[in-house]
């Protein structure tokens, strides 16, 4: 078969398809399944909407939920092949020498909220507003008692490049500096790094919310997805790249400093940021897999952004996820194959 170009898109997020992309992979992996890997952000500026809005006939991404549920919402060609729960540590933040102790103190309070509405899909501020939506109501806080201040922010902020790096959060910080709002989202290495400076405390810590029983998050859980027609026609290099990431996931698990160091390099971070976002045994838990539970969480995001307008149309989740190429994937490792 003659080779079959492909395009991959991977979320700056720490999974295994940045692993496997970058650690894994031989010149020739996808040779004998016919396909040929092209890093999206390798190609022009104006082919990289496609990370968004999946109008690509070729293409894998694995990274945040919200992107893939709104272009299936809007009934792009695209299917749900795995899931991986990524704990990040996220948090409520506010100025160190503030009053503010607990989320209770929120009411009536500013809360920052990043506003795009020139993106494709505002997916950092659907992230934000569910976070605080977990807080709160975590707190017996409602979120019509606190003030939603939204912040503008620029195509810049947002802006991918070839390594996909970004200035998010930017904006929701200087106004937290500027006095303009009270309190913040932040998580990642980026809350690290400001936390790193003494000038910011913690309210609340939302990954160790006990009262959830998922903490649901643009990346909890984080999709792996490909493009319909690359699924129909070339069912093969779909298995294959899915085997690379289960392979990567695998290794990961008995390399926890390789990953991190990895890691530092897809997020950003330095190796003790990207150590500390992190729980202990994060590096055992990377592998994709279409769980009862994992559905569930995504159904909820699903429902959130349904619920707050980010799209406007509902679909099957279950139906959605397709996992004959996990299930042969797997069946192929346990062989040898």
């Amino acid at each position: 078969m003659a080779l079959k170009e492909f395009r991959y898109t991977i979320c700056p997020v720490g999974n295994s398809s940045y692993i496997a992309a970058n650690k894994i992979w031989k010149e020739d992996t996808f040779e004998k399944a016919g396909g040929k890997p092209v890093l999206l952000q390798s190609l022009p500026k104006e082919n990289w909407h496609v990370h968004f809005d999946y109008k690509d006939p070729a293409l894998f991404r694995e990274g945040g939920n919200i992107p893939p549920l709104w272009a299936k919402s809007n009934d792009a060609d695209v299917i749900l092949i795995g899931l991986a729960f990524l704990e990040q540590k996220s948090y409520i933040l506010v100025k160190a020498d503030s009053p503010v102790e607990y989320v209770e103190q929120l009411r009536r309070k500013r809360i920052g909220i990043p506003k795009g509405d020139h993106f494709i899909i505002d997916f950092y501020r659907a992230t934000v507003e569910h976070e605080f939506e977990i807080a709160l109501k975590a707190r017996g806080v409602s979120p019509e008692d606190v003030d939603y201040i939204y912040l503008e922010v620029t195509e810049e902020s947002i802006a991918m490049t070839n390594t996909h790096k970004s200035n998010l959060g930017k904006t929701d910080v200087e106004a937290l500096n500027e006095g303009t709002v009270d309190a913040i989202y932040a998580g990642g290495c980026f809350a690290q790094n400001l936390l790193a400076t003494g000038e910011y405390k913690i309210i609340y810590e939302i990954t160790e919310n006990t009262e959830q029983v998922l903490p649901i998050s643009n990346i909890y859980p984080n999709t792996l997805t490909v493009s319909k027609r690359l699924a129909e026609e070339n069912p093969e290099i779909v298995v294959e790249y899915v085997k690379q990431t289960l392979i990567a996931a695998e290794w990961a698990k008995t390399h926890r400093a390789e990953t991190i160091e990895l890691f530092s390099k897809q997020l950003h971070g330095t190796i003790g940021e990207v150590a500390n976002a992190q729980p202990v045994n994060f590096h055992k838990n990377l592998a994709v897999n279409l769980s009862e539970k994992a559905l569930l969480a995504l159904e909820g995001e699903l429902r959130f952004l349904y619920d707050n307008k980010y799209i406007t149309k509902l679909f099957d989740i279950q139906k959605w996820a397709d996992d004959s190429f996990l299930k042969t994937a797997l069946k192929e490792l346990s062989e040898g194959r």
